[in-house]
């Protein structure tokens, strides 16, 4: 017999291979060992031929991984969708979405009956040499015979060979990041969970917009309690891991069988997981976590939706969010997309009725939400304000805690020569150096590199460098000095270099161990602490200046978010906003009182200009050493892509951040005002118009960074 395997490897199609009788009946779905240039790859069987024999020497499968398919017909359509919208080969596709899988070799297993599979399968017995459990690794190594893992499954069915699955805790959770369940909802939560449940076994998308503090969280947990209830499964997306513990304590109060799943867990527990998806009730993860085939799912939920993080940007460029859509359509089941900012492709969708709007306008605690007051910092070098100090002082005085939000990692965003003006920039990238002080290095944080701070100026000589500018490492310094008696710790992507370190933070802020947190983004997440009145905003115009018109849509929603922080509890909040530009027309949108209004003028304002969400984009990046060789696979693409018929073509012109890890960047902009061609439009001639040696093409649509 003769199948089509998709190599997980980016190249076009499928590859055929003849498949041997001894792996029992080939099944599309299935993933295969196959021999493939002069290696072997992994790969997925997408077909399987009419013919029986082959018109050329072919090779043969050399190892069947799996029984049955991983996914059902359903979730294998989904599949096929996403990879035409994003212009994926199959093999992209499926190794992106079984990448979960990816642990087999990680399994371990022991032989409980040495002579029964002595007889059975001498080769397989003879890569047993001890009788502690070994991993699928080892065995490929030892066993001289494939296929291993196909009779590997042979024998455990024979029971003569288990799998060993040492217990291990998902996730360390404290059970004072919880809340009790309410002793009712309010009006409009009623209405939005009745509106959730009465969706049910059909396809209905809804956002949940509720502001910041109006009490989504329960919404859909409640929902889910409805669920889980008739024996269903439950899909939480969260955009980022630092939001799983609070999930995950807010879960474990419940629900008894929960699960969590994102890039931090460990080969093992990845493994665990994996074995419970049939009992999992509810599943709370990153992006990724969208692809577990969770075998009875009645519900997926897409928190905090307006989020970038739900954007692949590595790879197979998705969007976690407009895939859960489209995994629900496929499934004939509810989504939820919730947030106090939405997108404005998601405010579009729930203006022109096509997604169902559900609105929590109050907040649970009844004191009014404060006001932004404004710190005009013109004229001041100092990083805190003198109100700042005092309120945190104030703060502390009275046990209450704060945040201080300041989006620059590190302890300044450059460093300067004074005696030349020389700023140390990377080699390999169009960006400055960042300045960890505490590490005496100089960071590029696009593409990771290290150098330690020079003693002196590589231009001129002189040993005269000053900081430019602040971050989140000059705040924790600066702190100590203003407020000696404040507990707290930084809170960045440098200083919670670890899944227990974040934990331990985010738990001991919520006993009430530490008075504050400062810190990036990761702040603005969606994290629930009543305790904490006061939010303070440090050097808040960073961010809307950027060549990208998305800027004051992100601006205002991570302003808001972070400002949601405040005033959660009994408490009322306070909110301090440190600003160059007091006059901005932004920052009087500060807060989610004008969500709505805000809203509809940004939506108006793109349709007039005819930007997303009223076109279509697709951005193609090509990369090379050389700068030349970029701009001319870039000037052959465009050369194909004139002719056709409204599509709107810009570039080629070189990225806004021209050279990136070495490699030097051109792109072409396309826009489809009608929605209608792109990206599909494109397959054809992207699968006959091969990208030159030494050339990366990277294929982004619907893109969110413009960079």
């Amino acid at each position: 017999m003769l199948i089509d395997v998709a190599v997980f490897a980016p190249l076009p199609g499928s590859y055929t291979y003849t498949w041997p009788g001894s792996l029992g009946e080939a099944e599309i779905g299935i993933r295969v060992l196959v021999p493939f240039g002069r290696g072997r790859h992994y790969g997925v069987v997408t077909g399987i031929a009419a013919r029986k024999k082959p018109d050329r020497a072919l090779k043969a499968v050399l190892d069947r991984l799996d029984d049955s398919p991983l996914y059902d017909t359903r979730r294998q359509a989904w599949l096929d969708r996403l990879r035409r919208y994003y212009l994926a080969t199959p093999g992209e596709a499926w190794e992106t979405a079984l990448a979960w899988a990816g642990v087999d070799e990680k399994r371990r297993y022991r032989c409980l009956d040495r002579e029964t599979l002595q007889a059975m399968n001498p080769a397989l017995e003879g890569a047993f040499r001890t009788k502690a459990a070994v991993s699928l690794q080892t065995l490929r190594r030892h066993c001289p015979l494939e296929p291993v893992q196909h009779m590997l499954h042979a024998a455990i069915a024979a029971g003569v060979v288990e799998e060993v699955v040492p217990p291990v805790e998902l996730l360390p959770h404290d059970t004072f990041m919880a809340e009790m369940r309410p002793a009712s909802l309010f009006p409009a939560q009623t209405h939005a969970l009745q509106q959730i449940v009465a969706a049910k076994d059909q396809f209905q998308p809804l956002l949940l917009f509720g502001c910041t503090g109006s009490g989504k969280t329960e919404v859909y947990i409640q929902a889910a309690e409805t669920m889980v209830a008739e024996g269903r499964q439950v899909l939480i997306l969260v955009p980022e891991i630092g939001l799983t513990p609070m999930w995950f304590s807010r879960l474990t109060a419940r629900f008894s069988n929960i699960a969590v799943w994102h890039s931090g867990l460990t080969d093992r527990e990845r493994i665990a997981v994996r074995r419970r998806l049939g009992e999992v009730d509810v599943l709370v993860g990153t992006r990724s976590a969208l692809f577990l085939p969770l075998p009875r799912l009645a519900l997926i939920v897409v928190d905090e939706e307006h989020d970038g993080s739900f954007k692949q940007q590595e790879g197979l460029a998705y969007s976690a969010r407009d895939m859960a859509v489209l995994l629900a359509q496929e499934m004939s089941i509810p989504v939820v997309l919730g947030s106090a900012t939405p997108s404005l492709e998601s405010w579009r969708m729930a203006r022109e009725g096509r997604y169902r709007l559900l609105e929590l306008p109050e907040r649970i605690r009844p004191h009014p939400k404060a006001a932004p007051e404004i710190i005009d910092m013109r004229g001041s070098n100092d990083v805190l304000s003198d109100r700042l100090i005092t309120a945190l002082k104030e703060a502390r005085e009275r046990g209450q805690q704060s945040l201080l939000f300041l989006n620059r990692r590190g302890y300044a965003p450059a460093l300067q020569c004074t005696a030349c003006g020389d700023v140390p920039q990377c080699p390999d990238c169009s960006l400055n150096f960042t300045l960890h002080r505490r590490l005496r290095q100089l960071r590029c944080h696009a593409c990771g590199l290290v150098r330690p701070v020079p003693e002196s100026c590589a231009h001129c000589g002189e040993s005269a460098f000053m900081p430019l500018g602040a971050g989140t490492e000059k705040l924790e310094e600066l702190l100590p000095e203003h407020v000696p008696e404040l507990r707290f710790t930084r809170f960045d992507r440098d200083s919670m270099h670890s899944r227990k370190r974040f934990e331990r933070t985010l738990g001991a802020f919520a006993r009430g161990e530490l008075d504050c947190l400062i810190g990036t983004q990761m702040l603005v997440k969606g994290h629930h602490f009543p305790n904490v009145t006061l939010v303070g905003i440090i050097n808040a115009d960073q961010g809307l200046g950027l060549p990208d018109f998305r800027a004051g849509e992100r601006w205002w929603q991570h302003m808001t978010q972070v400002a949601g922080r405040a005033g959660r509890g009994d408490e009322p909040g306070r909110i301090l906003v440190q600003t160059y530009n007091p006059e901005a027309a932004w920052l009087k949108k500060i807060g989610d009182d004008d969500a709505e209004k805000i809203l509809d003028e940004e939506l108006s304002l793109r349709e007039q200009l005819q930007y997303p969400p009223y076109a279509r984009w697709v951005r193609i990046v090509f990369s090379a050493r050389q700068l030349e060789a970029a701009r001319r696979a870039a000037e052959v693409l465009a050369e194909h892509l004139h002719t056709m018929d409204g599509i709107q073509l810009s570039g080629p012109m070189p990225c806004a951040l021209e050279r990136l890890v070495g490699r030097y960047r051109y792109e072409l902009l396309l826009r489809d005002p009608s929605r209608k061609q792109l990206p599909w439009c494109l397959a054809s001639v992207l699968v006959h118009l091969p990208v030159p040696s030494g050339v990366r093409r990277k294929i982004d649509v619907d893109p969110l960074d413009m960079m």
